[in-house]
């Protein structure tokens, strides 16, 4: 019970800091931890602590309905966005077909699209494009290798965020990540260590969610590293792969089909169905990975997601109420 009181105590405590700075999304995200770290039993000189951070809570979420009803009003995108938004304030459930790997966004969930794995490249008019840049691109991955460049881990804890590892990989350095894009705004500096990573971008469609998308960035796999199943946060993107430096053997694997990595050849995949990842060598493997657009997405339809994703983003930064967890 000490320890338990203590993390509780801890959870509560910064929620109320960041509460007096103003972060409301930050201070119901560690009020909703403490109340759930508290639901499997709690000391009594607590109750009135966690009573109040109860009432935070549910006062942060009736604001944060309310932010979202007004933000999106004006967005008249037809009915699958009306059902989007609907799911996710929890207005409508959630319907996963019965099929072995259905998509299962962790966050946003857009109704209608194909429950498609893999997406064909001759789909897609920048394709060829691209992978003609693969020499150029591979060489300054291999640059930022030789230089030391700063790839940190893919899954960072956000000090704003209550401690939520996925799957053991918190802080793992076997899977790490530089990036040129991130949160949906370049990263300047990284960027013009790779000119030709970075022209070659400018030619594809990258999607924009909010502060969401679009990332791009040079992912490491080191020797023998397996990337779990698991699935992505929207479906309303998709994720794309330029493979180059590949060694044998690695392999992606969405739903029940499994493609190896090819060096110059793109991969483009809809990671909302379980995916996973592994390199089974002795030998680090080195991918480009972007996010575009759905193409079964209407032009309103993507500019509806978009808004939605701002007011999400852009709330409870200053007193407001709460928003999802990224």
């Amino acid at each position: 019970m000490a320890d338990s009181r203590s993390e509780i105590r801890g959870l509560l405590a910064q929620g109320r800091s960041f509460a007096r700075a103003g972060d409301a999304r930050a201070a119901a995200s560690f009020f909703t931890a403490a109340l759930r770290a508290a639901a499997a039993g709690a000391p009594d000189d607590l109750a009135a602590e966690l009573g109040e951070a109860q009432a935070y809570v549910r006062k942060a979420a009736a604001d944060y309905q309310a932010h979202l009803e007004s933000a999106v009003a004006g967005a008249r995108a037809g009915p699958r966005l009306d059902e989007a938004f609907a799911m996710l304030l929890g207005r409508k459930p959630l319907h996963i077909p019965p099929i072995p790997y259905p998509q299962r966004p962790s966050l946003f969930h857009f109704p209608g699209l194909p429950q498609r794995p893999f997406y064909e490249l001759e789909a897609f008019g920048w394709v060829p494009g691209l992978e003609a840049a693969t020499g150029p691109i591979r060489a300054e991955a291999e640059a930022l290798l030789a230089q030391g460049a700063d790839f940190r881990p893919y899954v960072e804890q956000d000090r704003n965020r209550p401690k939520r590892d996925f799957h053991g990989l918190q802080g793992d350095p076997s899977w790490t990540a530089f990036y040129l894009w991130k949160d949906g705004a370049p990263v300047a500096e990284n960027a013009a260590r790779c000119p030709h990573t970075a022209e070659a971008i400018r030619r594809v469609p990258l999607s924009a969610i909010g502060a969401r998308t679009p990332s791009v960035f040079f992912s490491l796999l080191r020797p023998g590293a397996h990337i779990p199943p698991h699935h992505g946060m929207l479906n309303s993107r998709l994720i794309c792969h330029l493979p180059l430096i590949v060694p044998p053997g690695g392999w992606l694997r969405v739903g029940a089909e499994t493609r190896m990595w090819e060096e110059g050849r793109l991969l483009i995949f809809d990671d909302s169905i379980e995916h996973e990842a592994r390199n089974p060598s002795d030998r680090l493997r080195v991918v480009l990975i972007f996010d575009i657009w759905r193409p079964e997405l209407s032009e309103a339809e993507r500019r509806g997601v978009s808004l939605m994703f701002e007011a999400i983003d852009g709330f409870g930064r200053d007193g407001g109420g709460q928003a999802s967890d990224r």
